[in-house]
């Protein structure tokens, strides 16, 4: 199969309306893995809660429209296939079956999520009768999250903004106290021509629905300290699912470690300063970085 390049890594070409990129689902994978080493097990399960969940039941929000295909479209017998593939030690399967055995079914990316959609229900299903453990749950929904990752909306017209415009929310992590630094660094990018919504003190929830509501190209995240790691990963695993274009920015306070974030968390930006920040948001919302 002939492979195309693009933005983290060679693409496969497929004979279907979506595309596949093998560097960016293994990245995704190892970082998923890496959460699931680092992270406390009561952590680690409300990610992989979130992910069922939302993939089971915001299939539309995925591919960024509220018409998909009826549940009726999928066939049983390749949705519990996924889902035996997904628990299977080789996460590399995932990827073949998503090519030779889902392709040819599917038409259409909206189709495909709703083999996910499916596939996250029955996942959960099993997790919740005991069918499956802990851990083969958690391997599943990171091989999951990182097919949805992989598949490259970011690549197709319909869902990229041209022309974006420097329009970002600015937010702390859900449960952190400390909101100077948020506030000041919304303040010094307004005055560089930026439109900055703050929001302060936001539930999980409602931040997501904020940022799902009003579509910005940027999300600006403070972290002040370690405490907030967990819902800092399990807020930016639910922006990537919701809206998979979007730019994450993340600013850690004193005691946070940026290194660890980077490895950690699914990012595209660890700020240490504002003039950093600037000039690679600047670039990567440049045409040249788009196209």
């Amino acid at each position: 199969m002939r492979m195309l390049v693009t933005l983290g890594g060679p693409v496969m070409e497929s004979r279907h309306s979506f595309d596949i990129n093998p560097a960016l689902y293994t990245r995704t994978q190892n970082l998923f893995d890496a959460k699931r080493r680092k992270l406390p097990p009561d952590a680690v399960e409300r990610l992989a809660r979130e992910v069922v969940e939302r993939l089971a039941e915001k299939r539309d929000l995925l591919n960024g429209s509220v018409s998909y295909a009826p549940e009726a479209a999928t066939r049983p017998e390749l949705v519990a296939t996924f889902c035996d593939i997904l628990l299977a030690p080789d996460a590399s399967i995932a990827l073949r079956f998503l090519e030779d055995q889902l392709s040819p079914v599917v038409a259409e990316r909206g189709t495909l999520y709703e083999y996910i959609a499916a596939a996250s229900r029955q996942l959960g299903e099993r997790w919740d009768t005991g069918e499956v453990t802990y851990l083969q749950v958690t391997l599943a929904v990171g091989k999951l999250y990182a097919l949805v990752r992989s598949v490259g909306a970011h690549r197709d017209a319909e869902y990229v903004d041209p022309n974006p415009s420097k329009n970002a929310i600015f937010a702390n992590v859900p449960g952190e106290q400390h909101t100077l630094g948020v506030s000041v660094a919304a303040e010094v990018f307004r005055d560089v021509g930026w439109e900055i919504s703050l929001q302060l003190n936001r539930s999980h929830n409602e931040l997501i629905e904020y940022v799902i509501a009003n579509r910005p190209a940027v999300i600006g995240l403070s972290l002040s300290s370690q405490m907030g790691l967990d819902p800092l990963v399990r807020l930016v695993i639910a922006l990537r699912l919701a809206l998979p274009n979007i730019i994450i920015a993340v600013a850690g306070g004193e005691d946070t470690d940026d290194d660890m974030l980077r490895a950690l968390v699914d990012l595209d930006l660890v700020i240490t300063n504002a003039e950093q920040a600037q000039s690679e948001l600047n670039r990567m919302l440049s045409p040249q970085a788009i196209s």
